[in-house]
């Protein structure tokens, strides 16, 4: 008998036993001031939380200047093949989670993956009723939406680094502004 073969048997006699997974919480209860406390963590990280019904112009105000504006709101496909120079991105968002303001998108609401880390500024939309209080909620409802796996990312403020200094870079890696649009339930 070979080492390998040896090595390989020793490992599948000192399995250790199979045991169920322990049950996970599913979320706490949204708060009934869900809305405001997401928007409150949401500029707490750094950025931006608009509550309107009114998405344009909401954007608009803000970014009055953008030239290069890409927008996967209406669900085309994302067709330029360059992403240099964009000025603002805005997107749908799936889920937000109100106890630290990150934003769950995915794959197919970006388009391409790249697009909200290579834009100036990065606008995401969400409607209220799409609030979890908690990370436990918010992998409790992703978890029922699994049917067919693919790329997301949860979103919580503009790019930031920091050095062991002390001294905070935003938009270092990425975009240099984030805006939550909430719509009103």
């Amino acid at each position: 008998m070979s080492s390998r073969q040896e090595i390989l048997d020793a490992v599948r006699r000192n399995r250790p036993d199979v045991r169920p997974l322990p049950d996970l919480p599913t979320g706490a209860a949204l708060p009934h001031d869900a809305v405001e406390r997401f928007a409150a963590m949401v500029r707490e990280v750094g950025g931006e939380a608009v509550i309107t019904g009114d998405v344009s112009t909401a954007i608009h105000d803000r970014y009055p200047e953008a030239r290069r504006v890409i927008s996967m709101m209406d669900g085309a496909p994302f067709t330029d093949d360059s992403l240099d120079g964009i000025d603002l991105v805005i997107l749908s968002g799936e889920l937000g989670v109100v106890e630290n303001g990150a934003i769950w998108v995915k794959d197919s609401a970006m388009g391409h993956r790249a697009l909200p880390f290579v834009t100036m500024h990065l606008v995401l939309v969400l409607r209220a009723t799409d609030l979890v209080a908690d990370m436990h909620g918010a992998y409790a409802k992703l978890g029922l939406e699994r049917d067919t796996p693919g790329f997301g990312v949860f979103i919580s403020g503009p790019s930031k680094t920091a050095d062991i200094e002390r001294a905070l870079v935003i938009g270092a890696q990425g975009p240099r502004s984030l805006v939550v649009v909430i719509t009103p339930p």
